[in-house]
């Protein structure tokens, strides 16, 4: 194809005519060379592209796995490996330094870093005598005589840079290179006999040479990580997207909810002076109040904004207002985990009925208790049953509606459209209380409680201080 790729020299003393018949088979014999050489270059070149095809379709589906470059490095140069031999790779990732095989330090690859930036970009560059072209690649030649660098990024400049180490050769030339040119009898021209005569020389500083085969396919294996980079990209541009838009419901939820605890709050403080007979009184009530939407708060924060455990959050009301008492307490029932949208309300309506025990109810005298039972209904709403036994006998409904009652008896079915039904039977306060399905999850049966009753007297100690 109009290229030399080698030559037959032929010389002889004196002139010799060379016939038409020899001059066109010799014609001959170049163009059938020509033609079978070509064939051969053309298997190696489909053989190459071939191998850096499989390469490309192992990375390709790697990436569909999750493949990292950084992560995967030493995964991706071993590949690579399988169609451009090379004795070390470096990786410069998002200003990361990753090292496998035989290669520079990272303090001499930053200066060749700096080097490699000003070569041409969208292409690789190739050179089996690096130090010709970088200085610096002097001190360490014996392990990066000579480089091939592909570039995968544009800015800033991201590399995979494969080295091969230095092979000192001997190269034997048709005569001294530099020799300079001889007067002979013919004149100031080179004679056959003596311009070819054999020269040797050492060849130092340079690496095997990259073919023509390898940097096309490193070309290919470039568009190949681009591909990976863009596609990386992508995903991490809409895994920000989802970040941005999952942060501003949060910011809208949190403004929410703090609107909503204000303005309980504010109701709390109003409605509860009818329950205070003192100064001291309604202070201890609005601040006992106040508290359990805390802790309730607390427990759905420590798991994130999670559904959080049920029999936990009755054991810490129980721990905080009961002391000793707690172990009169007994709770029986499988565990569930309620939404963070009802366990702040759950949470002060538990915390009524602990309180109003402890005052007027089973807890407030030596011997009385309190059942309660937890119970997931077949349709997966929530039973929840409070019973208390032993405690001084009620003689009559209270004819007065205090706004923890209030709080007791409307606050589920108002605020979570459930159910609640409070009973005041001559031998204690008995309620029962249903929640919605969407409210609640249930436990795995794994990761049940057995139903054995068990009391909340651990919690107290734990939980004296907020007490």
């Amino acid at each position: 194809r109009g290229k030399l790729w080698g030559r037959l020299a032929c010389h002889n003393r004196s002139p010799r005519h060379v016939g038409y018949a020899m001059r066109t088979a010799a014609e001959l014999f170049g163009q059938l060379f020509s033609f079978v050489l070509e064939q051969k270059e053309a298997d190696i070149v489909r053989e190459e592209q071939a191998r850096a095809q499989v390469v490309h379709n192992s990375i390709m589906a790697q990436l569909a796995g999750g493949l990292s470059i950084a992560r995967d490095f030493r995964s991706i140069v071993g590949a690579i490996h399988s169609v451009i031999p090379h004795n070390g790779a470096i990786g410069w990732i998002d200003g990361a330094f990753l090292s496998v095989g035989k290669t520079p330090t990272e303090e001499q690859f930053m200066g060749l870093a700096r080097f490699l930036n000003t070569t041409a970009t969208g292409k690789t560059f190739a050179t089996d005598h690096l130090a010709a072209v970088y200085p610096g690649a002097e001190d360490f030649v014996d392990v990066a005589a000579g480089l091939l660098a592909l570039p995968v990024s544009r800015r800033p400049r991201d590399f995979i840079v494969l080295f091969r180490h230095e092979i000192a050769r001997s190269v034997t030339w048709a005569g001294n290179p530099e020799k300079p040119v001889e007067h002979g009898p013919n004149g100031a021209r080179l004679t056959p006999r003596k311009s070819f005569e054999a020269w040797s020389e050492i060849v130092r500083h340079r690496s095997a040479p990259w073919t023509t085969q390898e940097v096309a396919s490193a070309d290919a294996l470039r568009v190949t990580l681009l591909e990976v980079v863009l596609r990386m990209s992508d995903d991490a541009l809409h895994e920000r997207k989802i970040a941005q838009e999952r942060q501003e419901l949060l910011i809208a939820e949190l403004n929410h909810r703090v609107r909503n605890i204000l303005n309980l709050i504010r109701g709390l403080i109003y409605q509860s002076g009818s329950d205070a007979h003192s100064v001291a009184d309604l202070t201890a009530i609005i601040g006992g109040r106040i508290h359990a939407l805390a802790r309730a708060h607390d427990q759905i924060t420590q798991e994130k904004w999670a559904p959080a455990s049920l029999r936990e959050m009755i054991r810490t009301e129980c721990a905080a207002y009961l002391n000793h008492n707690a172990a009169r307490v007994a709770i029986s029932g499988a565990d569930v985990l309620v939404e963070p949208a009802a366990f702040s309300t759950l949470a002060l309506v538990v915390h009524e009925l602990v309180t109003n025990a402890a005052k007027y109810g089973a807890l407030s005298d030596a011997e009385g208790r309190v059942q309660i039972h937890i119970q997931p209904e077949p349709d997966g709403a929530l039973k929840l049953g409070w019973k208390e036994i032993g405690g001084p006998p009620i003689q009559t409904p209270p004819l007065r509606r205090g706004f923890g009652t209030t709080i007791i008896e409307r606050s589920i079915p108002y605020d979570l459209k459930g159910e609640a039904q409070v009973r005041f039977n001559v031998t204690g306060l008995e309620a029962t209380f249903m929640l919605p399905p969407r409210l609640v999850t249930h436990v795995e049966p794994d990761q049940q409680v057995a139903p054995d009753p068990v009391v909340c007297a651990e919690e107290t100690a734990r939980l004296q201080g907020t007490a």
